[in-house]
């Protein structure tokens, strides 16, 4: 019989908390080796996988929460954690009854929960999380704009997908996982069996960016994001996927505008 944990009770270490309207936040640690039996909560509430990874177990599934996820809990869902292999730092929101009837439609994602993977998702997490922790007049405001703009952009994808063929997710999910190592596009085509060209082409029409450029994307934002923890640029570049750090330079300074270096100065 599963757990049932009062409103707002997570397992783990909490690190930061607050509850601002209607939104319950809370950062936990988890250590590596750390097993959460099985239990659930009364209200939907959101894991933005912050650092680290672990798999999440839930009747007839398993998923996979890496570093820049979310995974989105339906009310009640019965669930259990595993961080037998990595340790993992998570954010995790409460939606309050409030907050989930002013989303109105777009509220509708919560009742089927799942994994999202996605850039712009894993980046609105990480400003909810530093603005839990700056905690001033203002930062509530900030976290329901935060809240606001990501079930927008969860509804959309919604719409999309249901127009985009099941192949085109399945590719991008390949994608964004593998994003660091060497990508072969003849092999992520074999992989959602479909011909290369159907991939190139479909690819570019639903996810408006070419395979090549939506790697380099993901290679870039994965760069930013350990360049501001302080991590050295040379291992940044590695880390990365790029193939040598004059490499990474060059790339860097196109996307973004300044050096590695410059950034490293204003991130600080």
């Amino acid at each position: 019989m599963a757990v049932v944990r009062k409103r707002g009770e997570f397992f783990g270490r909490a690190v930061a908390a607050g509850e601002w309207a209607d939104l319950l936040l809370s950062e936990t640690a988890y250590a590596r080796g750390t097993f959460l039996p099985n239990h659930r909560h009364e209200e939907p509430y959101l894991t933005f996988v912050l650092d680290g990874a672990y798999r999440e177990h839930v009747p007839g599934e398993t998923r996979t929460c890496t570093a820049r996820t979310l995974i989105v809990h339906a009310p009640g869902e019965m669930h259990e954690d595993d961080f037998a292999e990595r340790r993992a730092r998570c954010l995790n929101i409460v939606l309050g009854t409030a907050f989930t009837r002013r989303l109105g439609e777009a509220s509708h994602v919560l009742a089927r929960g799942g994994v999202f993977t996605d850039t712009l998702v894993a980046s609105i997490g990480r400003r909810a999380a530093a603005e839990l922790r700056h905690g001033d007049a203002a930062a509530p405001l900030i976290v329901e704009g935060l809240m606001l703009e990501l079930f927008g952009l969860l509804s959309r994808r919604e719409v999309v997908e249901r127009r985009v063929p099941s192949w085109v997710a399945e590719a991008r999910a390949i994608v964004e996982r593998d994003f660091r190592g060497t990508i072969a596009l003849a092999e992520v085509a074999r992989m959602v069996n479909v011909h290369p060209v159907s991939l190139a082409r479909g690819f570019r029409q639903h996810a408006g960016t070419t395979v090549g450029e939506y790697v380099r994307q993901l290679r870039i934002a994965y760069a930013r994001e350990r360049i501001a923890a302080g991590v050295p640029l040379s291992t940044v570049a590695a880390e990365a996927g790029f193939a040598d750090q004059s490499h990474f330079t060059r790339t860097f300074t196109r996307a973004v505008g300044v050096t590695p270096t410059a950034y490293r100065r204003g991130a600080c």
